[in-house]
């Protein structure tokens, strides 16, 4: 590595830190979209110059590193989205949600991933299920999220399922899964920023998903058994005016 790579990625570490202590210190979401915007912008550029230089120069997708090039270009992408997500789940925009509509849409985009891998996708539900106040769209990240995970960790032949119930001012959604489970020793872990186990992972997934939950005023809680399995439980408080309406 010569004098100029060094100084480059010296340059980024430094930039990044910069950019971390200013999203702990305001937590303002135009900040920090504005940061996420203007690093995404020469991410862009890179990726366009590769291309020419493929154009230009057919012989180099010959090379062993030139794919994983565009690997990393795309995983710090990745990165950005997900930390301008989580960045935005602290932006709550309240209506009225219908959160078992909501997980029936969010369930159709699973069904065909579930079916590739041979994974049993089931969604139960209790009858009359009341209305919470929140923000559909963040909820939709929080379900898709939990659910993504529960089929990326479930081997072929196990079991996704989702439930809907409540229990007096609290409706509760569990998102369960038949995979590996998490080990003892992580799961204090794993919904802290930056701290993943999976390849490629970012760690942001979990963090959005608490984050979302926490800001409508619900808790999120994990059960797991190595080997066995895992479930999230998430419990979020029911508007019982809203809730009568519609009944």
């Amino acid at each position: 590595m010569n004098y100029h790579e060094k100084s480059i990625i010296e340059n980024f570490s430094v930039l990044l830190d910069d950019w971390l202590n200013i999203y702990q210190q305001t937590r303002k979401p135009e900040i920090i979209a504005k940061i996420v915007h203007e690093i995404k912008n020469p991410i862009s550029l890179i990726r366009s110059t590769l291309q020419l230089i493929e154009v230009q120069t057919p012989e180099v997708k010959e090379n062993i590193h030139w794919s994983s090039l565009y690997e990393e270009l795309d995983y710090i992408c990745l990165l950005l989205n997900d930390f301008n997500t989580l960045n935005y789940s602290f932006n709550i925009q309240k209506t009225c949600v219908d959160v078992s509509t909501l997980l029936d849409s969010v369930a159709k985009y699973f069904y065909s991933s579930a079916y590739s891998k041979n994974i049993n996708f089931y969604m139960t539900k209790s009858k009359d299920l009341p209305v919470i106040s929140g923000d559909k769209t963040r909820l939709k990240e929080a379900f898709m999220n939990l659910i993504k995970n529960a089929i990326e960790a479930t081997d072929e032949n196990g079991t996704v399922t989702v439930d809907i119930n409540y229990l007096d001012s609290f409706l509760l959604i569990t998102v369960s899964d038949t995979g590996s489970g998490i080990r003892e020793d992580r799961i204090d872990e794993i919904f802290k920023p930056f701290v993943t186990y999976k390849e490629n992972g970012t760690g942001l997934g979990l963090p959005i998903v608490k984050s979302i939950i926490e800001q409508h005023c619900g808790t999120i809680e994990v059960e797991t058994k190595e080997g066995e399995g895992t479930s999230f439980i998430i419990s979020l408080p029911i508007n019982t005016e809203q809730a009568l309406q519609v009944q």
